[in-house]
């Protein structure tokens, strides 16, 4: 039997938080599906591992096939990672895949340590890979999504394969190959909450908005799967796994709002009494108040609304067209409702002005928002904003780890270096020093003899640090 390991690569960086490796333990769960069933799960990121401590894990593993995923900026971890197996563990086949090699695979494969790239949404295509291996497959030019290098060593770029369009049809992540206490033990994406025991969930693949900055790692096509599917899986979180709060990923839940409507309500009937949470985000010009008010009584105690910018101008620079007095509005009766509102905000964009900023972050600390934050505005590989800042000459980094997301140093805009810096702490200080947002923000707080250190930890460092 082919034994495979799946790694999530990881850099570490400032702000360190985590949720589960749904990427490669979707990737596992078809591969088992068909027949791979001697498949590992290697988490660097949830164990702390340096590339040298992972490889040491996959010596006594012994793998045939090795897949590693891995952002962008955590590309330099997945060159060395493999450049490690390929000295330590000769004969073993490396697979890359994830977001930085779908849109930068001709770079990976620079690198003569990796044998394939898995380009898009890979669960088929990785599976595919392995049934040829198992074959003693040569040639595979037939293997949609695949890069690969053919026996006179020229890189190869099958065309791409379309995603998976009936979501139902895919079986559940691979919850049996995590160690779940490890990740009860780590600050968690979004970073506040309410009960250790989580599990991280897509219920949706992809966002129809086309936001110049945004990943494309699903498409821009919805796809979405059941209110029933998603249910399912949660029955079997909670019966199998003891899950008591549900950590929705998706890029935006809200975008069919019914099926959000009927997965709220059947975890009202189930009585379970789950916490929800949905730090990735949703579009707040189409929340609806109905909504909000069954997710609050499904479990939802904190949701994050990205606006990016309140000026129209650099709301049309970045394509997002958001209509920021609806966002106020929706923002407002989410607050009163007793859930927390997170905000997500954006420094930078090409053309943007100190004035422009200024008054992102007035709106921002003038709004309802319980908690913010305030990003760099960073392109990467594969958005239509590197191709933009590409075109018009702008001097990009080719060291990937410099596109971390909380500590870069890339400016698109007409703003000095040190002053967006100052503009960022500024953000910071402005928005949280305010007795009626800390009292607000006090009361719905869950687990607050947890998280109240650790927030004042995570201020100093976003206000006062670099």
């Amino acid at each position: 039997m082919l034994r495979t390991a799946l790694v999530q690569t990881y850099h570490p960086y400032t702000q360190f938080t985590h949720v589960h490796p749904l990427g490669i333990m979707m990737i596992s769960a078809v591969a088992r599906q068909r027949g791979h069933d001697d498949c590992h799960i290697l988490d660097m990121k949830v164990e702390d591992w340096t590339p040298e401590r992972c490889v040491d894990e996959l010596l006594v593993l012994k793998p045939k096939v090795v897949g590693l995923s891995a952002m962008t900026y955590e590309a330099g971890c997945m060159h060395e990672v493999a450049k490690l197996i390929k000295s330590k563990l000769p004969g073993v086949i490396v697979v890359c895949g994830g977001p930085h090699p779908s849109v930068a695979d001709e770079d990976v494969m620079k690198d003569d340590s990796v044998d394939f790239v898995v380009r898009g949404e890979g669960e088929f295509v990785f599976a595919d890979v392995l049934d040829g291996i198992d074959q003693g497959r040569e040639d595979w030019t037939e293997c949609k999504g695949l890069t690969w290098r053919n026996e006179a060593g020229e890189v190869v770029r099958n065309e791409d394969r379309p995603p998976p369009a009936e979501l139902d049809e895919l079986p559940f992540p691979s919850w049996d190959l995590v160690d779940h206490e490890k990740y009860h033990k780590v600050p968690r994406g979004g970073v506040i909450y309410a009960h250790k025991e989580f599990a991280t969930m897509f219920s949706s693949r992809a966002c129809p908005w086309r936001c110049t900055y945004c990943h494309n790692s699903y498409g821009k096509t919805f796809r979405e799967r059941s209110a029933e599917h998603v249910l399912a899986e949660i029955d079997l979180l909670v019966a199998n796994h003891g899950i008591r709060e549900i950590v929705f990923m998706d890029d935006i839940f809200n975008f069919r709002p019914e099926r959000a409507k009927k997965i709220a309500r059947g975890l009202i009937e189930r009585k379970y009494g789950l916490k929800l949470t949905f730090p990735n985000g949703f579009r707040g010009d189409i929340l609806d108040e109905e909504l909000v008010v069954l997710l609050k009584e499904a479990g939802m105690y904190r949701c994050m609304i990205a606006v990016e910018s309140a000026v129209p101008r650099i709301q049309k620079v970045m394509k997002k067209n958001l209509r920021i007095e609806k966002v106020r509005k929706i923002v407002e009766f989410t607050a009163k409702q007793g859930v927390m509102v997170h905000g997500a905000f954006m420094l930078g964009f090409p053309s943007e002005t100190e004035e422009e900023m200024r008054a992102t972050i007035d709106w921002a600390s003038s709004s309802h928002f319980h908690t913010a934050a305030f990003f760099r505005v960073i392109p990467f590989k594969g958005t239509e904003l590197f191709e933009q800042v590409e075109h018009a000459g702008f001097d990009l980094p080719t060291d990937w780890s410099a596109y971390e997301p909380y500590q870069t140093e890339i400016n698109l805009s007409k703003v000095e270096e040190s002053n967006i810096l100052r503009m960022r702490k500024l953000a910071y200080r402005k928005f949280y020093w305010s007795p009626t947002r800390m009292w607000r923000l006090f009361k719905l707080i869950p687990n607050k003899a947890n998280m109240l250190p650790f927030l004042a930890l995570l201020f100093a460092r976003r206000a006062y640090a670099r």
